[in-house]
Parts: structure tokens; sequence; C-alpha cells
């Protein structure tokens, strides 16, 4: 019998995800082992690979990333902070559009 994953709602929790992910390989955690959320259907590296492609084929840029890596660490949309710029809440729009189309097309949403 297949694994249960937990399926995403949407882009802005991938994104949430991954950067969570990624914080944690920056404390020390080798493997998804170490961590104790929901088992999901995607690794860190193919949300990776959709942002490389989505960089390559400039549907998003490195203001994009900055923004959302930005944003990201902070697990936190810039719409809900009142220090953010509103050309912050922008281009979060913007990357967040894109990275959904992307993982729609992939499935993982």
């Amino acid at each position: 019998m297949g694994r249960m994953y937990e399926p995403f709602e949407n882009a802005e929790e991938v994104w949430f995800w991954f950067c969570s992910s990624l914080i944690s390989q920056e404390d020390g955690w080798r493997a998804m082992g170490d961590y104790g959320g929901k088992e999901r259907c995607c690794e860190i590296n193919d949300i990776y690979r959709i942002i490389k492609r989505l960089k390559l084929c400039h549907e998003t840029s490195n203001r994009h990333l900055r923004v959302a890596l930005k944003w990201g660490k902070e697990l936190t949309p810039p719409y809900y902070a009142k220090r953010a710029k509103r050309s912050e809440v922008r281009i979060w729009g913007e990357f967040i559009t894109a990275l959904e189309t992307a993982l729609k097309k992939k499935g993982i949403i």
C-alpha cells in the first residue's frame, strides 16, 4: 500500500514549507526523517528545480527571489506585515502566481 501524503493547499504553503525546510537544514537537520512535520508529495529538491526553471525561463527574477526568501524566512506573506513595502506585496504576488502555475503543472498542488 502506498504512503499517505498531506497535500498542499496552495503555492504559499509550498513556499513556506520549502523555506522552513531550508531553515531546518541550516540548523543541522540532514534527512526528512529528522523532520517531525507532515509527509509531503515532493522533496525540497523538487521545489528547488521548479524555482530554477522559473528563473531560467525568465518567469521570475532575482528580485522576486530576494523578496520571496525574505518573507519565506519570516514564514508570513508580506501583505500581513505592516512594515512591508507595497512593491514587496506586488512582487510577492507575481512570484506566488508563477510558482502556483508551475506547481499545478507538476501535480504538487
